[in-house]
């Protein structure tokens, strides 16, 4: 009888009070975090002629800690080595797959180009360009 009483205890107190402090203590967060890295996607090593623009965009894929594309994130866009020229945009926004693109018009000196970007405190990315006489 005393082995009765114990399996009912078990069965009907202490198991389900277990899994509600399991299920409702349970703290894993899946919910979107900040952006945890920052991927080429295209347009790296391209070459142009002074003075035009590369044929290809300049695109970049922003994900999240679980490799969760993220939308709406701020992408900024600067030239980081010599050669000079222009990006447009200067700042672009995540699509709904991640992707944040640019375009870049060389100036007119001739020589490598490096361009950066950049999201949040994840580490940059550079694509490099040569520019042709």
């Amino acid at each position: 009888m005393r082995l009765v009483k114990r399996q009912t205890l078990l069965t009907r107190i202490i198991l389900p009070l277990m899994v509600t402090v399991a299920l409702f203590g349970c703290n894993l967060d899946t919910g979107p975090s900040g952006p945890a890295a920052i991927v080429v996607l295209s347009g790296d090593a391209q070459t142009t002629p002074v003075n035009t623009a590369l044929r290809d965009s300049l695109a970049v894929v922003v994900v999240g800690s679980y490799f969760d594309p993220m939308q709406g994130q701020t992408v900024t866009w600067t030239i980081v080595a010599p050669g000079g020229g222009s990006l447009n945009p200067l700042t672009s926004l995540t699509d709904q797959n991640g992707i944040a693109w640019t375009r870049y018009t060389a100036g007119a000196t001739a020589g490598a180009v490096q361009i950066q970007a950049k999201v949040g405190t994840v580490s940059p990315v550079v694509f490099s360009a040569t520019v042709t006489p």
